[in-house]
């Protein structure tokens, strides 16, 4: 790696995003919660107070605090956060363009695209590179927890927490083993669309 390109990486300012949505499809389902975690460990996460009254505070914090990076690394964030993300903040006739300008890179679409794994999912991953997750649910089951938290449940809201932050933590870990490689495979289709 040049200089130059060694100092870019080292200069910017990367987060890692997991968004919490009580479903798949923007026309049904709610964003309800956001976690951020920086290249240390150090993490954030806020959950609506409801829906969908919560949702629009919640969309204009989250836009808030990607203003402070550079680089937003999600897992399966360009078929699902994003898009997610983009559709909740128009409803509420936020502008999300700025979030258009960030560099965005998603892990799922470089490891689904050149590992050979029997499953692409996080957890998979993570088991793949010796990553040791913490909570056992996966997001598939969380929806349920959702609407215990949203009435109030705290017990709900703590195992979404940690599961926001285990997935967050096995994301920072993954792109902390493959880093290199990440930077190699973004080089080469840089080259290849030159």
């Amino acid at each position: 790696m040049s200089g130059g390109k060694r100092l870019e990486r080292e200069m910017r300012k990367i987060c890692f995003l997991d968004i919490e949505a009580t479903g798949l499809e923007a026309e049904s389902a709610f964003i309800v919660g956001f976690g951020l975690m920086d290249e240390k460990g150090e993490w954030k996460h806020r959950f609506a107070s409801s829906v969908p009254s919560g949702e629009k505070e919640l969309l204009s914090e989250l836009m808030r605090e990607l203003e402070n990076y550079d680089l937003i690394i999600t897992w399966y964030g360009e078929k699902f956060d994003l898009p997610m993300i983009y559709s909740r903040c128009l409803k509420h006739g936020l502008n999300p363009s700025s979030l258009l300008r960030k560099r965005h890179l998603d892990l799922h679409k470089i490891v689904s695209s050149y590992l050979k794994l029997s499953k692409n999912s996080l957890d998979n991953v993570c088991k793949f590179f010796d990553i040791k997750k913490e909570v056992t649910v996966t997001g598939a089951d969380m929806p349920p927890y959702y609407m215990k938290a949203l009435s109030g449940d705290k017990d709900a809201l703590k195992l979404i927490e940690d599961h926001c932050k285990d997935d967050l933590n096995g994301l920072r870990q993954v792109y902390g083993k493959i880093r290199s490689f990440v930077d190699a495979v973004l080089e080469v289709e840089r080259e290849a669309s030159d």
